[in-house]
């Protein structure tokens, strides 16, 4: 089995189609079909059921798929640390994040860095909290924000770095638009605009409400800040969302209001796996966000 096999095997599993593979992949398709020949014979097995011109994996394929994603991933750090061993400083950085830090968490501490790391690149992925864990899970990523953090696990180092408090979205001509501070429990009779169930957010507003005796009425769902914000703004709700993304990013026609609630916040920080070591720019990287965070 090849490097190549995997590579040309993950990129058909990925569009369905050997003749786009073979072009994004910049090869000629005859050698794309024939290393997917031979990576089956070698196997045993088909990867693939050929249906027309397209491509789909089969049950033992996706899951040959799941593994080689690993493998491969691996292989690709491994050959990164024996760059970065030689020089830390022109390595690359992979940080998993939940999308409601990306606006204002994670530029403050990358334009640090790069001040002090200039060569260092870096490679983001975003997710949902169950998302960036499994991530880290399976060694797609060695290091992530989380928000919130739950209670550590025998395979994850959690470190804490502060608490963000939630507030109300509303529309600019709500009633509760003018006042300083609520209650979740006044809001028991509103249409929620809410991220997915599978957010965290989600839970914790949910959680919330709970506490006060009811379940908040859902209109709509959705995981983007800005369609979240559109939504309050044309009046077909309100949210909850966390205080830094919302920082000025509110939109002209809807208000922002705090909690009284102190159960409607949450612990923003960093999440590594414990059985497995950074790469020296990664390790250089979570140690400047140690400092960094200790010092704000």
């Amino acid at each position: 089995m090849e490097l190549r096999q995997l590579k040309y095997f993950m990129e058909v599993a990925r569009v369905e189609h050997m003749t786009q593979a073979s072009l994004n992949l910049h090869v000629a398709q005859s050698a794309v079909s024939r290393q997917i020949m031979k990576l089956e014979e070698e196997l045993g097995v088909a990867l693939f059921e050929r249906i027309g011109r397209n491509m789909r994996l089969t049950s033992v394929g996706a899951d040959f798929l799941q593994q080689a994603k690993i493998a491969l991933n691996e292989l690709q750090k491994a050959e990164a640390l024996v760059t970065e061993y030689t020089n830390p400083n022109l390595g690359t950085v992979q940080v998993g994040l939940p999308n409601s830090l990306a606006t204002k968490v994670l530029p403050a501490v990358i334009s640090a860095f790069r001040k002090a790391y200039p060569d260092i690149t870096y490679q983001f992925r975003e997710g949902s909290n169950a998302e960036l864990k499994e991530m880290l899970r399976s060694g797609e990523l060695d290091l992530t924000f989380l928000s919130p953090l739950h209670d550590t696990k025998e395979e994850f180092l959690a470190t804490r770095f502060f608490d963000e408090k939630l507030k109300l979205i509303v529309p600019a001509s709500h009633p509760l638009s003018a006042e300083v501070s609520v209650s979740i429990s006044e809001l028991k009779d509103e249409d929620f605009i809410l991220y997915p169930e599978e957010f965290d957010l989600y839970k914790i507003v949910a959680n919330a409400a709970a506490q006060k005796g009811f379940a908040p009425k859902v209109a709509f769902k959705s995981q983007d800040f800005y369609t979240i914000q559109g939504l309050v703004g044309a009046g077909l709700g309100v949210s909850i969302l966390p205080e830094m993304i919302l920082d000025g990013a509110v939109f002209k026609n809807t208000k922002s209001v705090s909690f009284i609630d102190r159960e409607l916040r949450r612990s923003v920080g960093i999440v590594t796996a414990k059985k497995r070591k950074l790469s020296p720019s990664e390790d250089l990287f979570y140690h400047f966000i140690l400092d960094f965070f200790q010092a704000t």
